[in-house]
């Protein structure tokens, strides 16, 4: 009868000690998020390479510890949007706005903008779209469909003007002073730069001319409490002077902004 008692309460024991083990990591690792991300270096990437809106959501979940995130990599934009909506994705980087998603999205995450890069050189003075109609212009496909009307204006003035559908190119036009201003993101085209060169061409030899308005985009997530969670670490984590911090680190590898 006690060796029966003894093997109960050994068993009892062990079954306990599972449940705490499954319990306590269940705890440690936290919910998993799968999360998908965009394709366009840099500010999306492969895994393993710089990634500028990858490092922005690490920062924030860095304020979510009980979340562990597992990274889908180069989704095109339809196919996060997609991810969302039949539940293959938690979340989805990049979202403009719920109009495409069952889901939520939350508070801006990242910025950007399209810029005009000229050599600092030439000391162009570009402080407005209406002074592209004096230079020559390269810049991305479908530029001319979403850049606006007084873009449009601008360049059927130009001396020049073409779109392409890599941004190598652009960086190869501009370096080799076959165009005069590149339009487009800063990163993609200090990136393309940076790539082509072999790091032999210096971005600091450019100009950023900020004429267009700022872009910004959202985390989309598919249930409210992710949207909010997220939102209120956002909060924390552009108090605490990190969010500015990616920014500035990705202009600093880019060689932009010097050491």
């Amino acid at each position: 009868m006690k060796t029966r008692i003894t093997k109960l309460i050994a068993y009892y024991l062990n079954c306990f000690a599972i449940i705490f083990i499954i319990f306590k990591s269940s705890i440690s690792h936290g919910e998993e998020l799968v999360i998908g991300l965009g394709n366009f270096p840099p500010l999306f990437s492969t895994p393993g390479s710089p990634a500028l809106f990858k490092d922005l959501i690490d920062g924030v979940y860095r304020y979510i510890p009980n979340k562990t995130i597992t990274y889908q990599y180069m989704l095109s934009n339809a196919r996060l949007e997609m991810g969302l909506n039949i539940n293959a994705l938690d979340g989805a980087a990049n979202i403009v706005s719920n109009q495409y998603i069952t889901g939520c999205i939350t508070q801006p995450l990242f910025g950007f903008s399209d810029v005009a890069i000229s050599k600092k050189v030439n000391a162009y003075q570009i402080e407005d779209i209406s002074v592209l109609s004096k230079y020559s212009v390269v810049s991305y496909q479908g530029a001319t469909k979403l850049l606006g009307v007084a873009y449009n204006k601008a360049i059927s003035q130009a001396s020049f003007y073409k779109e392409v559908s890599n941004p190598m190119d652009q960086a190869k036009l501009l370096a080799n002073d076959l165009v005069d201003v590149s339009i487009g993101d800063k990163y993609i085209f200090l990136h393309s730069l940076k790539h082509w060169t072999h790091g032999t061409n210096d971005a600091a030899d450019y100009q950023i001319h900020p004429i267009f308005p700022p872009v910004v985009s959202s985390m989309g997530f598919n249930q409210q409490q992710h949207c909010d969670e997220f939102d209120q670490a956002l909060v924390k984590f552009k108090a605490s002077g990190e969010y500015q911090q990616v920014y500035d680190k990705h202009l600093k590898r880019l060689g932009f902004i010097k050491e």
